[in-house]
């Protein structure tokens, strides 16, 4: 478009040029020069702006993740506040950490199989020759918004970077308050037993076979509860969100 634009200006300069030095009038390069001047001034114009002869072309990149951090067999990806005020995800691919970006960028969260990042790119493009040269002197290359597509499957959560700490204090609380409740249960359960058999305050292989029994019950319906209470607590940070 610059080239035309210049063209046009010549043919105007020459339409004046033959005005004034031969005294006439040459309305064909008068007309052409007006056309062309107008016309690619408002294409270099717009060029940029509205990607003026260009076509959207999405490049795409679908790559495999590791959670941030895993927490209790939780399989987290942490967010933090970024640019425009959207959220920047941090994840791992091949045991290294990376974000994504927010300035220009979307993202949404979808449930799947098996953890994934999409990432989108939308370019703009001169595909042709005719729009090549139209471009000419400019770029006929530019990049426009990403669009980032997490897909994450089942044990896999989004939670804010600054409440992991939270959830491994609630996993670190059950576990101390674990030992407790283990001593509290086998004294119930051996007191149960004496008062029903006397004669079970000496028999050491059914004190040790109830012992183990209580253990992994206790400790079951412990972590139960436990992983209950993080996804209600994870549930309540994203509708906070």
């Amino acid at each position: 478009m610059i080239v035309l634009l210049v063209l046009g200006i010549v043919l105007l300069a020459y339409a004046a040029i033959q005005g004034v030095v031969h005294h006439q009038v040459r309305w064909v390069p008068i007309v052409v020069g007006l056309l062309l001047t107008i016309s690619m001034g408002f294409g270099v114009r717009h060029a940029q702006g509205q990607h003026f002869l260009m076509s959207e072309v999405p490049l795409t990149k679908t790559q495999k993740i590791q959670p941030a951090v895993t927490v209790n067999g939780f399989h987290l990806i942490t967010t933090e506040q970024g640019a425009e005020n959207r959220l920047r995800y941090t994840y791992k691919t091949n045991d290294k950490t990376y974000q994504t970006l927010t300035q220009q960028a979307k993202a949404e969260v979808v449930a799947g199989k098996k953890a994934s990042l999409k990432t989108t790119v939308m370019t703009y493009q001169a595909n042709s020759t005719w729009r090549r040269f139209l471009l000419l002197g400019q770029d006929t290359l530019e990049k426009g918004t990403t669009t980032y597509k997490l897909t994450l499957p089942e044990g896999w959560y989004v939670v804010p970077a600054n409440k992991v700490d939270d959830l491994q204090k609630m996993v670190q609380d059950n576990e101390n308050q674990l030992a407790n409740q283990v001593r509290d249960e086998i004294n119930k359960e051996v007191t149960a037993k004496v008062k029903a058999d006397k004669d079970f305050i000496d028999d050491k292989a059914g004190q040790d076979k109830l012992k183990n029994n209580v253990v992994k019950k206790v400790t079951a319906d412990s972590n139960k509860q436990l992983k209950v209470d993080m996804i209600n607590q994870i549930a309540q940070w994203q509708k906070n969100n």
